[in-house]
C-alpha cells in the first residue's frame, strides 16, 4: 500500500516548491509541507476541460466509504479497478497524477523506507472523485512492486513516467500500458533511528484507545 508520501524533504526541490506555490496562490492557502498522510490536502493534477493540458487543483486524500461503518479508502489495487464499482468510473473519466519527492513503505519490523527518483519529482497514479458540498478527493493506485522495494514491502504505489504525463490522463488504454510497466527509477533509503508506524497501525491504534 502507499499511506504516506513526500511533498517535501530537507533537500531544495525546485520543481516541487514551483508546483506548492502554484497551488497555494490559486486556492489562496498554504498546504502542508513535508509528509502527506490520508486526509490532507494535496496538489493533484488533472485533464483540462478544453485543452489537453493539465490543470493543477488541491484535493483530499482519501475517498471515505460507509460500509456499515465509516471507512477511509486511501489506495485502489490498479489490477483490478476496472473490476470494482465503486472505481471503475472514477478511473474512466478522472484521472490523476500526484506530484511528490518520493513515497515511505515499512518492513516487517517496522522499519521505515523512503523511495526517490533519480530527479527531484515523480509522479503517482490515481484517480478522483467530486461530490457536492465537499471537497474533490484522491486515491492512489498500487501494483506489485519492482525488486528494490519488493525486499521491504509487497505492494507500491503506481509511478507515471514525467514525459508521459498527458498520455496517462488522456488515453485508457495507455495508462492501463503505463500502469503495468516499471519506467520509472528508484532510490531506497533507510531512515534509521526509532521505528515508526504505518497508517494502518495508526488507525489500530485509534481503535484501541477508543475502545478504552
Amino acid at each position: 500500500m502507499c499511506g504516506r508520501y513526500v511533498l517535501y524533504s530537507e533537500k531544495d526541490e525546485k520543481a516541487i516548491k514551483a508546483i506548492v506555490d502554484e497551488v497555494n496562490k490559486k486556492y489562496q492557502t498554504s498546504i502542508k509541507k513535508g509528509d502527506i498522510y490520508p486526509t490532507d490536502l494535496a496538489p493533484v493534477y488533472t485533464m483540462q476541460p478544453n485543452d489537453p493540458g493539465i490543470e493543477l487543483k488541491l484535493m483530499q486524500w482519501g475517498y471515505q466509504r460507509d460500509f456499515g461503518k465509516k471507512t477511509l479508502l486511501i489506495n485502489a489495487r490498479s489490477e483490478t479497478v476496472l473490476e470494482k464499482a465503486s472505481f471503475r468510473d472514477d478511473f474512466l473519466n478522472r484521472r490523476c497524477l500526484i506530484p511528490a519527492i518520493g513515497f515511505y513503505e515499512w518492513n516487517q519490523k517496522k522499519e521505515k523506507f523512503r523511495f526517490v527518483g533519480l530527479d527531484d519529482l515523480i509522479y503517482l497514479g490515481g484517480f478522483y472523485h467530486s461530490s457536492a458540498g465537499g471537497p474533490e478527493t484522491f486515491l492512489i493506485m498500487t501494483k506489485k512492486p519492482v525488486e528494490l522495494v519488493a525486499e521491504i514491502h509487497d505492494r507500491m504505489p503506481v509511478l507515471i513516467p514525467k514525459n508521459h504525463a498527458n498520455d496517462f490522463l488522456y488515453s485508457t488504454e495507455t495508462a492501463l500500458k503505463l500502469m503495468s510497466e516499471d519506467r520509472v527509477a528508484l532510490k531506497r533509503e533507510a531512515l534509521v533511528g526509532i521505528k515508526q508506524c504505518s497508517f494502518i497501525d495508526e488507525l489500530k491504534q485509534g481503535d484501541s484507545s477508543t475502545q478504552k
